[in-house]
């Protein structure tokens, strides 16, 4: 496993559940080497990259007293961890992760396309920059005071073979609008051919990157964002939705308070309100299941639960199927 890339490719709860977390549609690459793992969110912002030390325990990959991958499955090109944290022992609530080896997933998306001299990249299987040029971008805003308010859509395209890089826009109304921070943030990834990691892909004569970029001033700083711009694969269940985490934390809280009081209806209203401001807090819902039950007031019950199943959520689906009718 020492000195190997691995790239995220699935991953769900240790029940079957899906997984709710933002993470887990995140492109995420484990370079490990040694002692050290480095977590990559962002294969265009080194800046975002997370390192930590690691100790190898049996099946264990310990990154620290308190958290932990066990090793459930380990071969010459696939990972499957178990994420271990002290205090979460409820398996809806453990990540289950797998992984690919980076450079077998590059090599079977760049073998589809044998035969091609042109290869557009996919979201998970693309050149990533070595440096960091977001913060470039901003210091360099920063110190000539540039200012920037655009947000431009295109393609970088990598000719590997003349070691050349092109950056094609679509938005001519920003470029007008903002010329010289455009022309800054064209030189800057044409410039050095270099900055490009492209393993895998060198002998394409075209790497097409559809990419979009946002800079935006906002008083004495400014916000940027660089982004693949190939969409996710389409998924047809649930979409997450969370309008307020702070305020679904007060409402859950709020009803902790009233099932204390034995203030039950007012208890499964703030439970329900906790689930409407974020739909990932399915423990809100299941307490609206366990008050409901235990008032025989199956109606409210299945309500709950068939939020629960339509978020795919395994103990929610099968209390489902014993509690309710199918409609």
């Amino acid at each position: 496993m020492s000195n190997t890339s691995w790239t995220k490719v699935d991953s769900k709860m240790l029940d079957g559940s899906r997984d709710l977390s933002g993470d887990s549609y995140r492109f995420l690459v484990w370079k490990i080497n040694g002692s050290k793992m480095c977590e990559h969110i962002d294969p265009w912002a080194v800046e975002r990259t997370k390192c930590v030390d690691l100790k190898f325990e049996k099946n264990l990959i310990r990154i620290s007293d308190q958290s932990a991958y066990q090793v459930e499955k380990l071969t010459s090109d696939s990972l499957i961890v178990i994420q271990k944290t002290d205090g979460i022992t409820f398996p809806d609530k453990i990540r289950k992760m797998w992984f690919v080896k980076t450079s077998t997933l590059v090599k079977d998306f760049t073998d589809k396309a044998t035969g091609d001299s042109v290869v557009i990249t996919s979201r998970e299987v693309s050149p990533t920059l070595k440096k960091e040029f977001v913060t470039e971008m901003m210091d360099a805003y920063l110190q000539k005071k540039y200012t920037h308010d655009f947000d431009v859509e295109g393609e970088i395209r990598i000719f590997p073979k003349k070691q050349e890089i092109e950056v094609k826009m679509e938005n001519k109304k920003w470029i007008k609008n903002n010329q010289t921070s455009i022309d800054l943030f064209k030189t800057t990834l044409q410039k050095n051919y270099k900055i490009w990691d492209i393993t895998g892909f060198e002998n394409f004569d075209k790497i097409i990157i559809p990419y979009r970029f946002k800079s935006k001033m906002e008083g004495s700083y400014g916000n940027m964002v660089f982004y693949n711009r190939i969409p996710r694969k389409e998924y047809k269940g649930i979409i997450i939705n969370i309008n307020d985490k702070r305020a679904s934390a007060e409402n859950f809280q709020k009803g902790v308070e009233a099932t204390n009081k034995q203030k039950y209806d007012n208890a499964i209203y703030f439970f329900n309100k906790a689930h409407e401001e974020d739909n990932t807090n399915t423990e809100s819902l299941y307490n609206v299941v366990s008050i409901s039950l235990a008032l025989n007031n199956v109606n409210v019950a299945c309500i709950a639960l068939k939020k629960l199943k339509d978020l795919e959520q395994t103990q929610g689906t099968q209390l489902f199927k014993e509690k309710c009718t199918e409609q």
